[in-house]
């Protein structure tokens, strides 16, 4: 195996950060930092949680070790003030791990987060419409790639509630994300989403089991979410293509699907939206009897068929298609409203 090559390269600093991930996640079981249980969540007992701890050290080590033994492969400036940035987003997500800080709180600093990694990697400013481009305004596509950050972030936060559900959904993307970008040359991209998947599989076994050993905790959810946003957006520069702006979406389509099918039938049933809630898709599959590991695998098996479609829409230009990313979106909201009016029938009537 020649290290002169990206794909073996991308090997070695993966397999670095999934073993710091893998040993600093099994040092916080033992932490003490316990997830009390509450009435909407799928466990009964205290676990211990923050193990997204792991996650964020495998990442801090895969880049050092990009920076040491690669020096020359990456923009290792672009790379260390992403971490800079991801550190934040890591620190915000252990505080509340932590002190539960207030919603309004983490709202600020999130957005100011952020708002520097869309300055720091530059907004796509224009949307792909078949074979042509529509430019769009600066200062609108500053706001819709900070929108793009939070709505991700928050929105895995809200999918990491089941064992292994996250961590399994999360790294699948990454892998596709990283196969994408290694088709245009994105360097960069590749690395940090390698790093980032193998440092989600290093946590993994502790968290993807019947009974977890321990959770992400929000430093886990939290610092994932961002920064999966982010490597999006990293994509879109590197590549020079704003042809690539609906293959984000597209690999995590199945999540956002729940998240925002689920507010809208909250809204619809008058529920207060900003109150705590057990109503996105695998809870009530959970709830009606699936274990949290078929569930984390039927989400994970969601990943990977919107991760094959991301592919072979880029391989036939169908990523550049509004029509594409309609018919997508209107494939898995089919799939979950079947799910909704089955379950609805079934022994879950307050979803009714």
């Amino acid at each position: 195996m020649s290290f002169t090559e990206p794909v073996p390269i991308l090997i070695h600093l993966a397999a670095f950060a999934m073993m710091v991930s893998l040993a600093i996640s099994g040092f916080m079981i033992a932490a003490g930092l316990l997830d009390r249980p509450v009435e909407r969540s799928n466990h009964q007992d205290d676990v211990p949680t923050a193990g997204g701890l792991g996650i964020v050290a495998g990442v801090g080590a895969g880049l050092l070790a990009l920076s040491i033994f690669y020096p020359g492969l990456a923009n290792n400036s672009l790379m260390g003030s992403l971490l800079a940035v991801l550190l934040g987003v890591g620190m915000v997500g252990m505080i509340d791990d932590l002190y539960n800080t207030r919603a309004s709180v983490k709202f600020v600093f999130l957005v100011a987060l952020a708002s520097t990694a869309v300055a720091t990697i530059g907004p796509p400013t224009s949307v792909p419409i078949s074979i042509l481009t529509l430019p769009i305004p600066v200062w609108f596509a500053f706001a819709g790639s900070v929108l793009w950050i939070f709505v991700i972030t928050n929105g895995v936060n809200f999918m990491d509630g089941a064992n292994g559900l996250m961590g399994g959904f999360m790294s699948t993307a990454f892998l596709f994300l990283a196969a994408i970008a290694l088709m245009y040359g994105a360097i960069n991209t590749a690395i940090l989403a390698v790093i980032l998947g193998a440092s989600i599989v290093g946590f993994l076994p502790y968290n993807w089991k019947r009974r977890a050993c321990i959770f992400s905790g929000d430093v886990g959810a939290l610092f994932v979410g961002f920064a999966y946003a982010v490597s999006v957006l990293l994509l879109m520069r590197e590549s020079g293509s704003s042809g690539l702006l609906f293959v984000g979406p597209l690999l995590v389509l199945p999540f956002l699907t729940d998240i925002l099918l689920t507010m809208l039938l909250r809204a619809r049933r008058k529920e207060d939206l900003m109150a705590a809630h057990s109503s996105h898709m695998y809870q009530r599959l959970i709830r009606t009897g699936y274990n949290h590991k078929t569930v984390s695998i039927v989400y994970v098996g969601s990943a990977c068929v919107a991760g094959f479609t991301a592919l072979v829409a880029v391989n036939t230009g169908l990523h550049r298609s509004l029509f594409f990313l309609g018919f997508m979106i209107c494939f898995w909201v089919l799939i979950y409203l079947t799910l909704h009016q089955k379950l609805s029938n079934g022994p879950d009537p307050q979803q009714k």
